[in-house]
C-alpha cells in the first residue's frame, strides 16, 4: 500500500514481527495512509483455500467400515468359539483394572444390525470429513485414539457394572476432530471470536442432536460416552492441527499410521480373545 503512494519505506523483520520504517518527514503521511487502508477494510477477510483431499481418504474410510462389518460377524457367529461382546465389550470395572484394551474393541462391537447401520452411515459421513483433512493414515488412528480414549474416561465415571459397545464414540470423536482443528487454525488466524468457537457450538449442536438417544431410552444410549468421545476429538483436533501440511500429505507417513492403527487393533482383540 505505501509503495502504491510512493512513500519511501524499508520493511525489517524482528522476532517474528514486522517494523515498517519511513523518513520521518513521511511519518504522518504514511499513519494517516495505514489508518484509512485498515478503516476501509476492516471486517475483510481473504478467502480460504481449503487443501485437497488428504490421501487415502476414500480408502480408509472404506476400510472402517469394513472392519466393523466384519467384527460384527464374527460377533454374532461367536466365532473361534468365543462370546466377542463379553470378551471386548467396555466394562468399567474391567478397564479400571487394567484391561485397556477394551477401550479399543468396544468400538468395533455393535448389539444389532440398526445399531452397526447408524454408525456405519455416520461414520461414513464424519469418518471421511476427518480423514479428508488428516488422511486415511493419520485419520483412522486419531478416531481409535479419540474413540478409546472417550471409553476410557466414561469407565471412570460410572460404576463398576457399567458397559458400553459400539462405535459412536469414534464417531463423536470424529465430530470432535474436526471442530478442534477448525477452530484452533480460526484461532491462529486471529479471525473473530464469534468464528473462532462457531467450529465448537456446531459440534455440541451435533452432539445434543445426535448424541443424546432422542429415539431410544436413556439405558441404551450412552451418552456420556459420546460426550468424552466428542471432548477426547476436540483435544486432539486441537493438537493436529499444527501438524505440517507435507506430514499430511506424505503417503509413507499415512501407510505407517495406518498400520499403526490396524495393528493396535488387532493387538487389542488378541489380547481380549486370548
Amino acid at each position: 500500500m505505501l509503495t502504491s503512494q510512493s512513500i519511501p519505506h524499508l520493511e525489517l523483520a524482528e522476532d517474528g514481527f514486522f517494523r515498517l520504517l519511513v523518513d520521518e518527514h513521511w511519518a504522518a503521511t504514511a499513519a494517516e495512509e495505514l489508518r484509512r487502508y485498515e478503516e476501509e477494510n476492516r471486517g475483510f477477510l481473504p478467502p480460504r483455500r481449503l487443501p485437497a483431499a488428504a490421501p487415502f481418504a476414500r480408502a480408509g474410510t472404506a476400510l472402517i467400515g469394513l472392519v466393523l462389518v466384519l467384527v460384527f460377524l464374527a460377533q454374532q457367529g461367536s466365532a473361534l468359539g468365543r462370546d466377542w461382546t463379553s470378551a471386548g465389550d467396555a466394562r468399567a470395572s474391567a478397564i479400571r483394572a487394567g484391561e485397556l484394551w477394551r477401550a479399543a474393541t468396544a468400538l468395533t462391537l455393535h448389539t444389532d444390525v440398526p445399531h452397526l447401520l447408524s454408525n456405519l452411515v455416520f461414520g461414513a459421513l464424519f469418518g471421511y470429513l476427518a480423514l479428508h483433512a488428516l488422511g486415511g493414515g493419520i485419520g483412522a488412528l486419531a478416531l481409535l485414539a479419540a474413540g478409546a480414549l472417550g471409553n476410557v474416561i466414561n469407565s471412570w465415571v460410572h460404576a463398576g457394572e457399567h458397559l458400553s459397545v459400539g462405535a459412536s464414540t469414534a464417531v463423536f470423536g470424529a465430530v470432535g476432530l474436526l471442530a478442534g482443528s477448525e477452530a484452533r487454525v480460526r484461532h491462529l488466524l486471529r479471525e473473530a471470536r464469534a468464528r473462532r468457537f462457531a467450529p465448537l457450538f456446531a459440534a455440541f449442536v451435533l452432539l445434543l442432536y445426535l448424541g443424546v438417544g432422542e429415539a431410544r431410552s436413556a439405558h441404551e444410549v450412552d451418552v456420556l460416552a459420546h460426550c468424552f468421545g466428542l471432548l477426547a476429538g476436540l483435544g486432539l483436533g486441537a493438537l493436529l492441527a499444527s501438524l505440517p501440511r507435507a506430514a499430511i500429505e506424505h503417503r509413507g507417513v499415512q501407510l505407517a499410521c495406518g498400520a499403526a492403527a490396524a495393528g493396535l487393533l488387532a493387538l487389542a482383540w488378541t489380547a481380549a480373545l486370548s
